[in-house]
């Protein structure tokens, strides 16, 4: 361009300066409007044409100020058209600077702009070169915005060179400098120990390091440093954890309190329990000897409600033992081989003499399809068994109590052998035990909470069926404890389907 105006050839040649103008302005990389004397657009290329969203045939002869329709910034928004006008009329002006130009669709375009003198034929004119600023600004935006993040961020941000230097903090790293100071290598306090090092190897492995702790004053933090790529750099973010360590630290010794305060709850209870066994079986023997000696009926029939209630006594004694050992996690499963059918056999038994004294039919139905010998936790099932059979005996006045044993298929596992997936059906299964009785039935609204402890059917405060309401929650947290599943099927009047379910495995047979 500059090589146009300063040339021997007079600007007023005619049609050939007309197009030599016309190549110069195209070739341009930034959109060009010339501008003859009178401040109107003589021409323009094909990016003033984009930048503007207009044909360039409805905007050649339009005044300038019209077209661009900006708002110049710095002195030469001083005057409508003032830039422009004071290039024509050879007055000193800024000659650049920023602007906005009005788009076809009614928008403005943030531009930087030049405006420099160009002779014409009819007198000196002006050449005005516009670039779109728009993703300029937008990056400027982005980065104003980005470094506003660190300023505002309540998290603790620095910047260390390798040589462990701080280079810039953020104020809610500065707030902890001034609170908890620098140590005697002039450090900040609230930085992990042997920041050299530790900086040293996040730039040698190129990656982040995180979850690196540090205490001070009472005061828990956890750091991040990570590389900044292509600099010898490495910037760290601080996070407070001090009201969540503080939580973990009260919780952890509000643990080990509830533990000794456990086990000193289930010593108690085990030195309890064997005072009061040795009083209650001296009431059983004397009772038992009371009984022998020769009585009337009535005086028979104390001695026998001496006994019962002796036997009551220590029922409910067990089972206080039992769910203290629950609650405290003394309860451990371990798995044996088992012959199901002699312990069924033992179990039910130990329960005909209680059963024909109610004169209660006592029946035991063990499905053909359980293997001779099992593996699981005898002792448990056998406490579970006890507490449903004695259940169901003792709210039941008239009629049958039924138990039986079944089993039922456990979905196969998907196993991995040679890179290829397989299905394991293994030796694992259910084990279904069902106790059905003629009772009184437990009414709906009570089945959800009928293994909860001290919870009843009756849900009376005078216990008219006796006993503690434990029976049920401790069969049901046994089972539970085994991996297996517990509930009941009942209607008041109608009896109740006590059944549980567990996981076993075949044994040796």
């Amino acid at each position: 361009m500059e090589a146009f105006i300063h040339s021997n050839e007079p600007p007023s040649a005619g049609p050939r300066n007309e197009r030599l103008t016309g190549f110069l302005i195209e070739a341009l990389p930034a959109a060009t409007f010339v501008i003859d004397p009178d401040g109107r657009v003589a021409a323009l290329n094909l990016k003033a044409e984009t930048l503007l969203g207009r044909d360039g045939a409805a905007v050649v002869g339009k005044p300038a100020h019209e077209i661009l329709d900006g708002g110049f910034e710095g002195p030469a928004a001083t005057a409508e058209n003032g830039m422009i006008a004071a290039v024509l009329e050879r007055k000193a002006a800024e000659r650049s600077g920023r602007m906005s130009v009005r788009c076809g669709d009614g928008s403005f375009t943030p531009v930087e702009y030049q405006c420099v003198p160009f002779p014409t034929r009819r007198g000196l004119g002006a050449i005005l070169t516009c670039r779109d600023l728009t993703r300029r600004m937008e990056r400027e935006r982005d980065l104003r915005r980005l470094a506003s993040i660190a300023q505002e961020s309540p998290i603790a941000i620095v910047e260390l060179n390798e040589a462990g230097n701080m280079i810039y903090a953020n104020p809610a790293m500065l707030c902890l400098i001034e609170r908890f100071g620098f140590t005697s290598e002039a450090r900040p306090a609230v930085l992990p120990a042997n920041i050299e090092r530790r900086i040293a190897e996040c730039l040698q492995r190129e990656a982040e390091m995180g979850e690196i702790a540090v205490g001070v004053g009472g005061n828990y933090f956890e750091w991040k440093l990570v590389p900044v790529a292509g600099e010898k750099l490495v910037r760290g973010y601080g996070i407070d954890l001090t009201a969540r360590k503080r939580v973990e630290i009260e919780l952890t010794h509000a643990r080990a309190e509830a533990e000794v305060a456990s086990r000193a709850k289930s010593d108690f209870l085990a030195n309890v329990g064997h005072e009061i066994r040795t009083p209650v079986f001296s009431i059983q023997g004397m009772a038992q000897l009371l009984a022998d000696s020769p009585l009337n009926d009535e005086q028979i029939e104390f001695a026998r409600i001496i006994q019962s209630c002796a036997e009551s006594l220590m029922v409910v004694m067990e089972k206080i033992l039992d769910i203290a050992a629950l609650g405290a996690g003394e309860v451990k499963v371990e798995t044996a081989p088992l012959d199901v059918r002699a312990l069924m056999n033992e179990i039910t038994d130990w329960f005909l003499r209680r059963a024909e004294e109610k004169g209660l039919q006592l029946t035991l139905t063990i499905s053909d399809r359980i293997p001779a010998r099992i593996r699981c936790d005898g002792k448990r099932l056998g406490q579970v068994l006890h507490h449903l059979i004695g259940n169901a005996i003792k709210f039941t006045e008239r009629g049958a109590v039924a138990i039986e044993v079944d089993r039922d298929a456990i979905a196969p596992r998907l196993a991995i052998q040679d890179g290829e997936t397989q299905v394991d059906h293994g030796n694992a299964f259910n084990l279904f035990f069902t106790v059905r009785d003629s009772g009184v039935g437990v009414p709906r609204e009570k089945r959800e909470t009928i293994f909860e402890r001290f919870a009843q059917a009756d849900g009376s405060s005078t216990r008219r069926f006796g006993g503690t309401g434990l029976g049920l929650a401790i069969a049901k947290e046994l089972v539970e404890l085994m991996g297996g599943t517990i509930g009941v099927e009942s209607e008041p009047g109608a009896g109740s389907n006590f059944w549980f379910r567990l996981p076993v495995d075949a044994g040796d047979e």
